[in-house]
């Protein structure tokens, strides 16, 4: 009987131990992985901390910033345009003006010369004195649209009556060249054939000068225009 006994004692720690070694086994094993993954995911992070994906970046600031550039553009641009246009007026203005200058001087100077002598001389002087009466029209109409403030033109456009008015004095003008063309044939003198030349050659600037700037003055149409052209019925 204790033989018995000694033996179910023995038998039982070997029991024991058989029945613990798995575990055992199992146990380092499954900290090993842990330890592995702990480490991968370590080493994921560490990874991913120094070599982080590259995206875009939008930030409220960025866009700020990006937007104000693109408004400095455009204004820029804006201004620009609006510079050139500006330059593009005060050239137009500045040939016309001295196109009335020289023309004026011009036919003053037919009439002393030419226009003083016999034959086709009263003939150059009476349209030269009719060209000095339509200088002086021309003059007039050119002012009073250069007087139009930028304000006006905006709401209401340029002055239609008045670019109508210098229309008819280009008209006139194509007419008085055509005159002096005809007179200039029936002259041999070298010097009245010379001066009429040059009065035509002025004439013909002054024109293209004027056609330029009525173009320019039919093109300022204001927000209100439809409301002048209602009354100008």
């Amino acid at each position: 009987m204790i033989n018995l006994a000694m033996k179910n004692y023995l038998i039982l720690p070997v029991l024991f131990l058989l029945a613990t070694t798995p575990a055992l086994a199992k146990g380092p094993s499954e900290a090993q992985q842990g330890q592995q993954i702990n480490t991968t995911s370590g080493s994921q992070n560490t990874v991913t901390n120094t070599s982080p994906t590259k995206k875009p970046i939008v930030s409220p600031t960025g866009n700020q910033v990006k937007n104000t550039n693109v408004v400095q553009t455009q204004n820029q641009g804006e201004t620009t345009q609006l510079s050139v246009k500006t330059q593009e007026s005060e050239q137009l203005n500045q040939a016309v003006d001295d196109s009335l200058t020289k023309v004026s001087d011009k036919v003053l100077e037919l009439i002393d010369t030419v226009g003083a002598k016999g034959g086709i001389g009263q003939q150059v002087k009476e349209v030269a004195q009719e060209q000095v009466k339509t200088q002086q029209e021309i003059k007039s109409a050119f002012t009073q649209l250069n007087s139009q403030g930028a304000a006006t033109k905006f709401f209401f456009g340029s002055d239609k009556k008045v670019v109508k008015s210098m229309e008819q004095k280009i008209d006139q003008n194509r007419l008085m060249i055509q005159d002096l063309e005809e007179l200039k044939l029936q002259t041999k003198n070298t010097s009245d054939i010379q001066q009429l030349q040059e009065t035509i050659d002025l004439m013909i600037y002054q024109n293209t000068s004027l056609q330029s700037k009525v173009d320019k003055e039919n093109k300022s149409n204001g927000i209100f225009s439809w409301l002048t052209n209602l009354f100008s019925r």
